[in-house]
């Protein structure tokens, strides 16, 4: 089925070349997916502890025992499992897009968001980009919504990727895993208000993606997070003060499905759009 509903674009934006792929047929999510949604919650003896979290990492054809579901943890937490697939795509395209999304279009009519990320999910995305302007070194904001525009507000989030080797990551797994074409994006996620000045909100979300070579071809990017969990001091721990909205299973469950929603509509162009935008410059129209 067609999710039909999306903001629509101002005139300067439906003039951009992006607005191709903005204007594609989104899909609701495949029937295995939804299928494993509708069974409720996974147990949580299935999901990896955040204290553990780096037993997420593994070699390409190693899975957990759950790679796609949902739960509240015994200490009121959440956890979120995301598998997709991106047929015909290579590691290189990945780590180009999730650079690429971060810089404007020399033509992006101020006021109006970024156009990169809005062809990602029509409905929900708003904005995405450098704190700095220029690489990731002071976080990555994000302005969305989670709810595949059934109009839920828009939340503001601020992406700070972390090094694994503070956690335990020795230098031989690393090169293990990178040599077998491992891609490994941990971060902490804290949120703020949308309006600015950007007050902080209580609460983070610890994640940690592994994009990497599938089986059968392609890319496959694989995913945990804690929702309440975030570090300080150095350390993993649960933020008590996370609200509650946030630590139900209706909520972990609309998460899994906006991030497999936008994860099946990457897949649909991003062979085409890495072979149109990789060798202009970055904010090439």
């Amino acid at each position: 089925m067609i999710i039909p509903n999306r903001p629509e674009l101002s005139p300067e934006e439906k003039r951009m070349p992006l607005a191709k792929y903005y204007n594609l047929p989104l899909h609701t999510i495949g029937p295995l997916q939804q299928q494993i949604i509708n069974a409720g919650p996974m147990n949580p003896k299935y999901a990896i502890k955040a204290e553990n979290w780096l037993d997420h990492l593994k070699m390409p054809g190693e899975y957990n025992k759950v790679t796609y579901g949902y739960c509240l943890m015994e200490d009121g937490s959440g956890y979120i499992a995301s598998y997709s697939v991106y047929q015909n795509a290579r590691p290189e395209m990945i780590s180009w897009f999730f650079r690429w999304i971060n810089i404007p279009c020399k033509s992006q009519p101020e006021g109006t968001g970024n156009l990169k990320y809005k062809i990602w999910c029509p409905p929900d995305h708003f904005t995405h980009g450098f704190i700095n302007g220029k690489d990731r070194s002071n976080g990555i904001f994000s302005i969305e919504s989670l709810d595949l525009g059934k109009g839920g507000p828009k939340g503001y989030c601020l992406r700070t990727h972390l090094s694994l080797k503070d956690f335990g990551l020795t230098d031989v797994r690393e090169k293990e895993l990178v040599g077998a074409g491992v891609w490994i994006d941990p971060a902490l996620e804290t949120f703020y208000t949308v309006d600015e000045p950007h007050r902080p909100l209580p609460g983070a979300h610890l994640c940690l993606t592994m994009s990497r070579p599938h089986p059968l071809g392609g890319m496959e990017k694989v995913t945990a997070e804690w929702v309440g969990y975030g570090i300080k001091d150095g350390k993993i721990y649960f933020h008590k003060d996370t609200p509650s909205y946030k630590l139900t299973e209706d909520w972990l469950k609309s998460v899994l499905v906006h991030t497999t929603t936008e994860a099946q509509q990457l897949g649909k162009f991003l062979p085409e759009l890495y072979a149109e935008y990789h060798e202009k410059p970055e904010d090439a129209d």
